[in-house]
């Protein structure tokens, strides 16, 4: 690292800006953090909800092996005891043929699908579309490569909303190709997924403000960030909701904020500005019902419903690229989507409670177009820092993008 500032301003405690100030932690740099809510995680946060009576996530993460950087962040807050490795086999259900099938973790992936074919009334050259992600064009989308693969719709589609939050119709099959090379195409090591034990607050969010406040980080909750004040491309001062904070020489600031909000501060930059909706369902069930659901991990296909995971409380539904049900009645959304439920399990059982979330600006649409922006907006020679998953382009807009960007604010300096 080249010259030391005397302080950093990081605005926003989401991921990109704990990962930030752990950072600077390290690097012994002084910070303090300015937070707009009364929480800190941003999207990955946990909170209890009165209406299910629960604790639960905002929402659901999948969290692979592969994730180096994800396994960095833990072991420094001392966290890794609090995940648990999930090393079964993860099972896929069609609710259209009735269909369900499981991708192998027991052996080589490769090997799983080339030649055991799990999805049923497929052949082993419906599988050769996996070699397509291995030289792609930047301007390429997923539905483009693939589109035409028999596995489209049991596999492709589904693997693309879970990892991009986008429809392969406008999904870059460029980061989609760097996630399948550092994840299926090294194997069952890279595959392996981890969840929280309890939460994700209590496994990632609060051992990281531990730390933070253990090593005298001040986090400054309920403070919005209103105004910028720049002099010759210089921030002068920041203007909070409760207070002003002149930025000295030699100081810096890390705006770790949505680019939404980015462009709100700096109207001159051209960031992208269609957004997705992740939408999250928790239903609250016996115990009884809760042991009916035997692998903790389902993917869902030709459903409302995408991903259901089998938590110690309740059953989390996830559904990606969301959109269209942001104007849905969401008691409607949610009897549908149990109605998918009890049709895995072939069975009708009732669930005690349910509270839906709408994260209607959860990530930018992750099109070639939108990662050309960001991409350009990267390379401008700017005398600010941004953190965020949006600022990873190679990379889909995750929990490992946001750490990394943390990372990688730091050793810009």
């Amino acid at each position: 690292m080249r010259s030391i500032t005397n302080k950093i301003h990081i605005i926003g405690s989401g991921l990109a800006g704990l990962s930030t100030a752990i950072n600077a932690i390290k690097k012994k740099i002084n910070c303090e953090i300015y937070e707009s809510s009364k929480n800190a995680g941003g999207r990955c946060r946990s909170f209890f909800d009165k209406q299910i009576d629960l604790e639960i996530d905002n929402g659901n993460h999948l969290v692979f092996s592969a994730n180096k950087n994800f396994l960095n962040f833990c072991e420094t807050i001392g966290s890794m005891s609090t995940f648990k490795l999930i090393s079964q086999d993860l099972k896929f259900f069609d609710i259209e043929s009735s269909h369900s099938w499981e991708l192998g973790f027991k052996e080589s992936l490769l090997k799983n699908i080339f030649f055991k074919c799990p999805i049923p009334k497929t052949l082993f050259f419906d599988y050769l579309s996996f070699l397509k992600f291995l030289f792609v064009k930047n301007n390429t989308t997923v539905d483009e490569l693939v589109g035409r693969s028999k596995i489209f719709t049991t596999f492709w589609e589904p693997f693309t909303l879970a990892v991009m939050n986008t429809s392969p119709d406008y999904a870059s099959a460029k980061v989609l190709s760097n996630v399948l090379k550092e994840t299926l195409f090294k194997g069952k090591k890279n595959c392996l997924i981890y969840q929280p034990i309890k939460n994700w607050g209590e496994s990632l969010i609060d051992p990281a403000v531990r730390f933070i406040k253990k090593n005298k980080v001040r986090i400054n909750f309920n403070e919005t960030l209103r105004k910028v004040y720049t002099r010759q491309g210089k921030i002068e001062e920041l203007v909070f909701t409760n207070k002003k904070v002149k930025i000295k020489d030699g100081e810096r600031v890390v705006f770790a904020i949505p680019p939404s909000n980015i462009v709100k501060l700096f109207p001159e930059f051209s960031l992208p500005c269609d957004y997705n909706t992740i939408l999250n369902i928790h239903y609250k069930v016996s115990s009884k019902n809760q042991k009916l659901f035997k692998n903790e991990i389902l993917g869902f296909i030709n459903t409302i419903s995408q991903w259901v995971f089998i938590k110690k409380n309740c059953i989390s539904i996830t559904v990606s690229d969301a959109n269209k049900f942001n104007s849905l009645d969401s008691d409607e959304i949610t009897k549908e989507v149990w109605k998918e439920v009890c049709a895995f399990l072939g069975k009708k059982i009732q669930y005690e409670n349910a509270k839906i979330i709408k994260e209607k600006k959860a990530t930018y649409i992750q099109s070639p177009k939108n990662n050309a922006l960001i991409q350009k907006f990267n390379e401008k020679k700017i005398n600010n820092i941004f953190a965020g998953d949006w600022t990873q382009n190679t990379l889909p807009c995750t929990i490992e993008a946001s750490i990394l960007s943390g990372k990688k604010a730091i050793e810009s300096l």
